[in-house]
């Protein structure tokens, strides 16, 4: 349940739900506002994004817009959520609760209510998360507000699905629905419908779960919840063994994922799962599960694979697994009830304690003070019988009994006068006990306060000094830069100026062999001029950030073919260049064409460079690194030296200063690689020349 939790949590600080067609502004709040929310929105996992929310909050109040002053308020709230600092989210929350219920915005103060629940829930307070789950359903009852009403009834839903109750889960989900369809009929009611079906799909109900995933599909709002949804419904498909249906579905999840990007990524490849068993490819599914990150959905994705394979023992050992690890969460969850109630009973059971004590003291001196009047009663009766012959006798023991009761009478009064001054006496110890504990307390929060403050000024000095030691830095570097440029770009741009200049003078008797040469020349000089000036506007664009990378699938024997073109002509004549592979040539890979064919050209360059005989190689690898693809550049040069090898990739590093280039070429390789999910290196175990290599991830998703 708690993948719906986080896929719901910001919408529902945000006011959940926004139309699909919504126009720009869609809140409603002042146009010159929306801009300073917008960038708070994108930044609320940093801190950055409280400095924004605090300047939206001013200008919202300088312009009088209730409903901004809410929205700003809602950026610590998911901030500290994200981070996970439970007293600051409290405190945040209370703080949006206020504003909202001033301002009459109980949205927000529902928003508020529900994260805190949330942040509980997920990490292993469920039992505070349901009290705190039913004071929000007393205020939204009280209050009469319908998404207020809505959200307590889904969020004690999810309460008891974590808390391992499926029935009273299951319950509350219908009546959310119910309530949403009847008073909320803009919302989306498509996850709600979603959790029915994994209820009746965990039940073996799987038509029933169907029909909801069918409702889901047609109900949908958004693209993420019409992707969920159709993802989902492939799952009841593959439960109730309905192949055809469910490759048909698949089929469909897999256009729409192509239309709107990867959404959900752990379902589709639990569904990339279920097709690879379908289609018996079980080697492919068990490498598939172990990048899944939920251990039990591990376990119970193998205990599938191994039933499907014939394997039936690993697949008791695994369903076994299973058990265990359900066990262990409903014993954690009772375990955390056990903690959460003995730590609230604690201080009251002391306090019966105490007074159970004093009571049976009391009890005790009253118990001795009638025997003390049995024994003289019985006393009294034996002298009445011992005087039965004497007047005198039996009225002198008359007396001498109404001295002893009266006595008795006096010990009660006495008795009483003590019971009193105890409980004075006790009242005024709790007193000094509860003055000495908010001392202390207050003494602590004083130097945890004071340590944090040092903690925050220290952090802020080390921060000073990184800044100024990087501007120092970049100052240096720029200097180099500038220096560097200058005799690259002024070396070749002679050349092209001085040849010009003897072709285009007609005096000079230059014949057709050396116009051919000077030509050649000028042809080279150009090339490298351009491509010092490319080096710099790519880098320039790469480290802007507003390059943004163009992912399609390729044929990568292609790309590396075209790549080879390219620079073949530039070969010293002693030297062969060829291309191999051990991949298919229709193998396609998402990647960008562009900056993939920059990286293996500026190796094939590097190559060309430094090698004078002997061969350049260029392969392309699915075996290398399993899971990836492999670019490897081997050439038969003089290699890297072993105290520079560490430093190849870094920017204007050069292995001989008497060669043509910035140093920026394999800086540029590296920084591709990062923005393509992938890493470029030396291989420093290659002794017979230099062997660089450009690693990529199969995905093809590198999340831009």
């Amino acid at each position: 349940m708690k993948r719906y939790t986080n896929i719901l949590i910001l919408l529902l600080l945000t006011g959940l739900f926004i139309p699909a067609g919504a126009q720009n502004n869609p809140y409603k709040i002042d146009d010159s506002l929306y801009p300073f929310f917008q960038r708070a929105t994108k930044s609320r996992t940093y801190p950055q994004g409280l400095l924004i929310a605090d300047t939206l909050y001013a200008e919202a109040t300088k312009k009088k817009d209730k409903k901004a002053q809410c929205l700003a308020l809602t950026i610590p709230v998911s901030f500290y959520y994200s981070s996970g600092n439970y007293e600051k989210l409290e405190q945040a929350a209370t703080k949006l609760k206020e504003e909202a219920r001033k301002n009459n915005y109980l949205q927000y103060y529902y928003s508020a209510y529900t994260s805190e629940i949330n942040w509980l829930l997920n990490n292993g307070h469920s039992l505070r998360a349901l009290h705190k789950a039913e004071e929000m359903k007393e205020q939204a009852f009280k209050d009469q507000h319908n998404y207020g009403i809505f959200s307590c009834i889904r969020t004690l839903g999810h309460i008891y699905y974590m808390r391992q109750n499926s029935e009273v889960a299951a319950e509350y989900y219908k009546n959310a629905l119910e309530y949403m369809l009847k008073h909320l009929p803009e919302q989306d009611p498509s996850y709600l419908y979603m959790n029915l079906a994994e209820y009746y799909r965990k039940k073996d109900e799987g038509e029933v779960a169907l029909e909801y995933n069918e409702k889901a599909v047609k109900t949908a709002k958004t693209n993420e919840s019409r992707v969920a949804s159709l993802m989902d419904k492939c799952q009841t498909l593959y439960s109730m063994d309905r192949i055809d249906d469910f490759n048909t579905c698949y089929e469909e999840c897999l256009q729409l994922v192509e239309q709107y990007g990867v959404i959900r990524k752990s379902a589709l490849l639990r569904l990339r799962i279920c097709k690879l068993v379908l289609d018996k490819k079980y080697d492919q599914a068990y490498i598939a599960a172990d990048s899944i990150g939920s251990p039990l959905q591990v376990y119970q994705i193998l205990h599938v694979l191994y039933l499907k394979s014939g394997d039936y023992e690993k697949a008791y050992t695994y369903n076994k697994l299973i058990h265990k690890h359900q066990d262990s969460i409903n014993r954690l969850v009772q375990s955390t009830d056990i903690a959460e109630l003995n730590a609230q009973i604690g201080n009251e059971r002391m306090k019966l304690d105490a007074k159970a004590l004093e009571y049976k003291n009391a009890a005790l001196n009253l118990r001795n003070t009638q025997l003390e009047l049995e024994r003289t009663k019985s006393q009294s009766e034996l002298e009445k019988i011992n005087a039965e012959n004497s007047k005198l006798v039996l009225k002198n023991r008359n007396l001498e009994l109404a001295r002893l009761n009266v006595e008795a009478e006096k010990q009660k009064a006495i008795l009483k006068e003590q019971q009193s001054a105890s409980q004075h006496y006790i009242v005024t110890l709790s007193l000094v006990l509860s003055f000495l504990f908010l001392f202390t307390c207050f003494l602590i929060f004083y130097l945890y306060r004071r340590r944090r403050t040092m903690a925050i000024l220290q952090e802020k000095n080390e921060e000073l000094t990184v800044a100024r030691d990087h501007a120092e830095e970049s100052d240096r570097m720029k200097s180099f830069f500038i220096q560097n440029m200058s005799h690259e770009i002024r070396t070749p741009l002679n050349a092209i100026v001085g040849f010009s200049q003897v072709l285009s003078t007609p005096d000079m008797e230059v014949d057709e062999e050396e116009k051919a040469e000077f030509s050649m020349l000028i042809q080279q000089n150009s090339e490298l001029l351009t491509t010092l000036i490319n080096d710099v506007l790519d880098l320039a664009s790469l480290e802007s950030g507003k390059y943004t990378m163009h992912l399609a699938p390729h044929r990568c024997n292609e790309l590396c073919q075209i790549a080879m073109a390219s620079v073949v002509h530039r070969n010293p004549k002693e030297v062969k260049s060829y291309f191999t592979s051990d991949a298919p040539n229709d193998f396609l890979f998402v990647t960008d064409k562009e900056r993939l064919q920059q990286v293996l050209i500026n190796f094939l360059t590097n190559a060309e460079k430094h090698t004078v005989r002997g061969e350049i190689h260029l392969h392309c690898s699915l075996t290398e690194n399993p899971g990836k693809i492999t670019f490897p550049v081997t050439d038969t040069g003089p290699g890297v030296p072993a105290d520079q090898a560490d430093y190849v990739f870094d920017r204007f590093s050069k292995l001989d200063e008497f060669k043509q280039g910035t140093g920026l070429g394999l800086n540029i390789c590296s920084i591709i690689a990062g923005r393509l999910k992938g890493e470029v290196k030396l291989d420093k175990s290659y002794t017979k020349g230099a062997r660089f290599l450009f690693i990529l991830p199969l995905d093809g998703d590198p999340n831009y």
